[in-house]
């Protein structure tokens, strides 16, 4: 009986979890939510439609492309020298 519980113990804790899982993340099935969720869409799709966040792409002054008022940075160039290894020890002794 005890070899029972302890597989019945863990399915049980796994199936509740499931179970809460899947009805948390489930689509809503009402009439309002599908006319809701097809007015989302063709607002979406509309020529009208404007982003409510849009940046800006002219530049504000000399040498500034699209950054906000900061000039364009490049990354730093390697070194013009690999790093060299110390010397191997001498092997003869």
């Amino acid at each position: 009986m005890t070899i029972l519980a302890y597989l019945l113990v863990p399915f049980l804790v796994v199936a509740i979890a499931a179970s809460v899982t899947w009805a948390r993340n489930r689509q809503p099935t009402s009439l309002q939510s599908g006319v809701d969720s097809f007015r989302r869409e063709m607002d979406a799709l509309s020529p009208d439609a404007a982003p409510l966040h849009r940046r800006r792409t002219e530049p504000t002054g000399p040498g500034d492309t699209a950054l906000g008022g900061r000039p364009a940075t490049t990354a730093p160039s390697p070194p013009s020298d690999p790093p060299r290894r110390p010397p191997a020890p001498d092997s003869r002794r």
